[in-house]
């Protein structure tokens, strides 16, 4: 057996004792946050795919906009992102089951690590987000059969 020096014993037990590291507000926050956005174990949750979109538009307003399109196996989600009060941006969007047209979501949550979780408002099936600031968001549908889950949106880029 090897012999262990006072000096080693001393800094494994300093080491070994030493309170962990906690983890910032903001990591708390983001972790928190993401496990809301998890699906109810009543229903599945799915993880949709952007399917086009990025490229910068014109509105008739004369702002510029950007419409994306995401989608699952049975459902297609449109997001427009346009210019909104300073640099703030306005989010529209719609869930469509792909064989059955629009539906309306139980609700509509958007989340980053950057800002609070913010609740969507319903008008008819489209869900808007007022006020959002540029960054990378997930976006959470929650509808009766299924959880949808848009990860990595770019707002305002």
């Amino acid at each position: 057996m090897d012999e262990f020096t006072d000096e080693w014993l001393q800094t494994t037990l300093r080491s070994a004792l030493e309170p962990e590291p906690a983890p910032s507000a903001e990591a708390l926050g983001f972790a928190l946050g993401l496990a809301r956005m998890l699906p109810k174990p009543h229903r599945p949750s799915l993880i949709a795919r952007l399917v086009s979109g990025g490229q910068p538009l014109a509105t008739a307003r004369g702002g510029e906009a950007q419409q994306r399109l995401y989608e699952t196996e049975s459902h297609l989600i449109t997001l427009w992102d346009e210019a909104d009060s300073g640099t703030n941006r306005y989010l529209i969007g719609q869930v469509y089951a792909k064989n059955n047209g629009p539906l309306v979501p139980e609700s509509v949550t958007l989340f980053s690590v950057q800002s609070t979780e913010t609740s969507a408002r319903q008008e008819g099936s489209e869900f808007h987000v007022a006020g959002v600031a540029p960054g990378v968001y997930a976006l959470r549908c929650a509808l009766e059969s299924a959880d949808i889950l848009l990860p990595g949106v770019e707002v305002g880029s």
